[in-house]
């Protein structure tokens, strides 16, 4: 399974309203909250060996399935 696609799958776990066909701001949007954000670093850990620090939980991480996916690729290749 590709990154984008289990991205989207974990996001929809937590949210089964979420249609990553719409241009939508996970965190403005109200997508995840923060309780959400937490489990959602859990399964991502889990699910693609990465370390998700704290200093990364930025909305500028989380803004998107894009720009979760440049997060945990850079976090891949690090």
């Amino acid at each position: 399974m590709e990154v984008k696609e289990k991205i989207i799958e974990i996001i929809q776990s937590l949210n089964e309203d979420f249609d990553p066909d719409e241009e939508t701001d996970i965190i403005e949007d109200g997508i995840l909250d923060s309780f959400d954000i937490v489990n959602f670093i859990i399964e991502a850990d889990e699910a693609f060996g990465v370390k998700i620090g704290v200093e990364e939980i930025v909305p500028e991480n989380f803004g998107n399935v894009e720009s979760i996916q440049k997060l945990i690729e850079r976090l891949k290749n690090s």
